[in-house]
């Protein structure tokens, strides 16, 4: 296949660092790990297996799937029970059809338990993350969505879809989540994740909007115990480094951690680069290197803002 025009930027976090993996065939964003594009599409099953598939998943952990879950499960898997009068299940008198007319029920199990295990996988992560219920159903209903459509959620592709969906129904639930932490809570590379992101977009044609600066920052402020004059400002600051884009091509993540080091030293946090650097697993050399850049326009993100 021939070779796409190759983006010059990032379009989900505006990085400008955009490389071409050959090796993988994909373009891929240095700043978040998103893949902007496949040069080489190869549909074939890739070798690598995991040993969870083989193991059947965590009892407890399909038993939190609950009903959600449950309903999910019963309006994707209840049709293929269902014999098509058209290729036989029945003879001309209303006797029961010949064995090679049956449903395949050893296929429909199949089914069933892949399906079980990857909304169990789903509910896991979300567990990890401490997701509400209403994340988890948005969630379920992408998953629901992708199996209907027939997108490959089988083998080495499995796990990162179901990561990929959750990823999706934050995004469309409005709480800021990056690729980093859900490579944290699920084991699996964030290239990986948003490969499956990109193509579950495309395939569902979804529109996911791009999360904020300021989504990240309330999140962030929260987990820090920031006091309220702390949040306040850091919200005030984040949305004129949006609405200012001074991010200078950096993800709103990277950004969001950098104007909270930038504000809880002005209005004396007293919080440590590290202590900042932990709760947003963005790297202290990435935040420093964007402060820098926010510190050119100091004095208009802090322009109006009232120490009380």
């Amino acid at each position: 296949m021939g070779s796409e025009c190759v983006p010059d930027h990032c379009r989900e976090c505006g990085s400008k660092d955009v490389v071409t993996d050959f090796s993988a065939g994909d373009v891929v964003c240095r700043g978040c790990g998103m893949i902007l594009g496949e040069r080489i599409i190869d549909d074939s099953p890739e070798w690598r297996t995991f040993a969870n598939d083989d193991r059947g998943g965590d009892p407890a952990a399909k038993s939190r799937v609950g009903d959600v879950a449950d309903a999910r499960l019963n309006s994707l898997s209840l049709s293929t029970y269902l014999v098509d009068p058209k290729k036989g299940g029945g003879g001309a008198d209303g006797e029961p059809g010949r064995k090679h007319k049956r449903p395949n029920i050893s296929s429909d199990s199949a089914k069933v338990k892949r399906m079980q295990r990857n909304m169990a996988r789903i509910q896991e992560v979300a567990d990890y993350l401490s997701l509400p219920k209403k994340i988890v159903e948005i969630a379920l209903d992408v998953y629901a969505e992708a199996e209907k459509q027939g997108v490959n959620m089988r083998g080495p592709e499995r796990e990162s879809m179901a990561v990929a969906v959750l990823f999706i129904a934050c995004r469309k639930a409005g709480n800021a989540r990056s690729l980093k932490e859900f490579e944290e809570a699920s084991g699996i590379p964030k290239r990986r994740i948003g490969k499956s992101f990109m193509s579950l977009q495309r395939r569902l044609d979804l529109e996911v909007k791009q999360a904020t600066t300021e989504e990240y920052v309330q999140r962030f402020c929260s987990r820090l115990g920031l006091p309220n004059k702390t949040q306040m400002i850091a919200h005030t600051v984040a949305k004129k480094a949006d609405s200012l884009d001074l991010s200078n091509g950096q993800p709103p993540v990277a950004v969001a951690a950098s104007v909270i080091y930038l504000v809880a030293a002005y209005t004396n946090a007293k919080r440590s680069i590290q202590e900042i650097s932990d709760v947003t697993m963005i790297g202290e050399k990435s935040m420093k290197r964007v402060c820098k850049e926010l510190n050119k326009s100091r004095m208009v993100l802090f322009e109006g803002v009232v120490m009380t």
